[in-house]
């Protein structure tokens, strides 16, 4: 538990350093570019998500249930990095020609939602390439205990990439061609980062050790890596398929981008959670490995709470905050505004029901989660194509919402019913009961001018009342334990209150 928190904490720190930095890109890019714009590059990220995943033939998810039976650093883990090596070669070459089969589908349009698109598709090719190797070495980084690395890469230093290409482009005035090559450049970099940091290391070894594969080792391989594909790719088109959708049946870029920027500010709330899973996959799979259920249910249990707590914050936070967001954002972004609502509360269902899918893959049933995350993706497009012609870009908010409670609520049954794992109890519905009472006087707060001392005073009410609610009714062992460390760092011990 102290590998999990430590590393927790020093991802979480990452991300939301990164967090602010997305959020101030995401304040600014409206201003810079336009809404068409916006929605191709994020329409380029969502195709080049789908198709690494596929290609990634879900050897992630091998790497994860098992390397701990590899792991061996005299002997360069047995040969592992080989294996996936040509894995990824293998996988890679599937992908680029699956594409090239379905590109005429995909980009063959003359209207004017794919124009734009048409002009730039040939660079999803490059960012499959480059999202490939990040999430396969960032899985293999995260088994080594080194998961800090890819939340540092990802969450913190590509978004000042990002950043830095921005302020490029408009001190200099690139043209948009410019500034999209430099975008791909910078959603590449942290995969060659990640490869160098892992051979400065020693541990980038591709010498097979070809006896060291059992027949019985090479068949889990199989059967977890098939049933990785499935839950590995539906996961990456959950996330991208809603922009896909937009596209397709709105037929106008513009509201992919105002969606995108929306939607950003809703999944804030997830952050806390990216660290944790990161660490916890690792640990958690050392753990049924041993046969050690307790460790599993104890940090089920505690994921569950914490992740519930913090979430809650930032949610009511977030609300309370709405007309402050939307006197940053341009005007035409304000007909999205329920976008953030919907997707915050299905980020908040999300992340109170903890790390359930890395129990569950990591498990002897992680079959299990193959076929629940077909039925999230069936869910996932059913509602956005009930939900889109009626409600716009809210409808996918509405879709997004709806689809992870249901999602959830199957994860939770499964894991009460086989393991009788059972993490909730009145400590939550305090939790609730917190939010409200924190959230009524942030919200009906008057109006105070201008909008940025608004944001903290707001922001600084809900956050006292509700941590300290949190805090002295002792409802997260953890949280009070690191509160009372950093309290006696500034010489306060509750001894001599």
């Amino acid at each position: 538990m102290g590998v999990i928190r430590s590393q927790t904490i020093h991802g979480a720190l990452y991300i939301y350093i990164g967090a602010g930095l997305g959020l101030v890109t995401n304040l600014f890019m409206p201003y810079y570019f336009s809404k068409e714009q916006i929605g191709l590059l994020n329409v380029l990220v969502a195709y080049s998500l789908i198709f690494a995943q596929f290609a990634n033939l879900g050897f992630d998810n091998v790497t994860i249930r098992l390397f701990p039976y590899f792991r061996n650093d005299s002997n360069k883990h047995n040969g592992f990095l080989y294996i996936l090596g040509n894995v990824l070669i293998i996988g890679m070459l599937l992908s680029a020609v699956l594409f090239y089969i379905l590109e005429p589908y995909i980009v063959d349009r003359s209207d004017k939602a794919f124009s734009l698109f048409n002009r730039y598709s040939f660079y999803i090719i490059p960012l499959i390439l480059f999202t490939l190797l990040f999430s396969s070495f960032d899985a293999y980084s995260r088994v080594l205990y080194k998961s800090v690395r890819g939340s540092f890469l990802k969450e913190f230093l590509q978004r000042i990439f990002i950043i830095l290409a921005i302020v490029i482009s408009y001190f200099f005035t690139l043209n948009f061609d410019r500034f999209v090559l430099a975008y791909v450049i910078c959603l590449s970099l942290p995969a060659v980062i990640l490869i160098w940091l892992v051979g400065r290391d020693g541990h980038l070894s591709f010498k097979p050790n070809r006896g060291f594969v059992t027949p019985e080792l090479r068949k889990n391989m199989y059967s977890v890596g098939i049933y990785g594909i499935i839950a590995v790719f539906s996961s990456t088109v959950i996330v991208s398929i809603d922009k896909i959708m937009l596209q397709s049946m709105l037929g106008d870029l513009a509201w992919v981008g105002i969606y995108s920027i929306l939607f950003y500010f809703g999944t804030i709330i997830t952050m806390p959670s990216r660290a944790l899973m990161k660490i916890s996959s690792t640990v958690v799979a050392e753990a049924w490995k041993n046969d050690d259920l307790k460790t599993v249910k104890d940090i089920y249990y505690k994921s569950c709470l914490t992740q519930m707590i913090f979430s809650a914050l930032l949610f009511i936070g977030i609300w309370a905050n709405i007309d402050n967001v939307f006197s940053i954002l341009p005007k035409s972004y304000e007909v999205g505004k329920f976008v953030i609502f919907w997707v915050c509360l299905g980020s908040f269902i999300d992340m109170s029901t903890g790390i359930n899918s890395t129990i569950i893959a990591t498990s002897k049933y992680y079959k299990a989660q193959s076929l629940f995350m077909t039925i999230f993706v069936i869910i996932v497009i059913v509602s956005n194509y009930l939900f889109i012609p009626t409600w716009g870009i809210v409808g996918a908010g509405i879709a997004n919402a709806i689809s992870l409670f249901l999602f959830n609520l199957m994860r939770w049954m499964f894991l009460w019913n086989k393991f009788n794992f059972q993490p909730f109890n009145y400590k939550y519905v305090l939790v609730i009961l917190f939010s409200v009472i924190a959230f009524i006087p942030g919200y009906y707060l008057p109006v105070i001018k201008p909008f940025y001392v608004d944001i903290i005073v707001r922001s600084g009410i809900i956050t006292v009342i509700f941590c300290l609610l949190v805090y002295f009714f002792k409802l997260s062992e953890d949280i009070n334990s690191r509160v009372d460390t950093y309290m006696s760092w500034i010489g306060f011990n509750k001894k001599n209150e």
